[in-house]
């Protein structure tokens, strides 16, 4: 079985969060020993498609998995990102929101450590 990590993103409008979601979705099931990716929501009751992704990936996925968020935070602007991952406390939680390019190296060097 691999890890699972939640990823929720917000921004300051809903179409905002939602083609965000739909390119960090996109770009994660590209990446090598990502075994699935999941889009839900966190209302069941609205109408969009949800703008919380679900990643199961191998352990040694995580390099790649923290690379490929480093990457689409360069990419995009105006976005909240929360990152958890529990697992019996393999305890992961962070919330990052409007990164520059050294913040995001930083960020891929701490997820690097884990």
């Amino acid at each position: 079985m691999g890890e699972t990590y939640r990823i929720s993103i917000s921004a300051e409008d809903q179409q905002t969060a939602q083609r965000a979601t739909r390119n960090l979705e996109d770009d994660l099931r590209e990446l090598s020993g990502v075994l699935g990716v999941e889009r839900r929501k966190e209302d069941p009751n609205t109408m969009d498609l949800g703008t919380i992704v679900t990643v199961i990936a191998t352990s040694s996925a995580t390099v790649a998995i923290a690379q490929g968020i480093a990457d689409w935070l360069r990419r995009t602007r105006g976005v909240h990102l929360t990152i958890e991952r529990n697992e019996k406390s393999g305890s992961v939680k962070a919330a990052v929101e409007n990164v520059d390019q050294a913040t995001s190296l930083r960020i891929l060097e701490v997820i690097r450590q884990m």
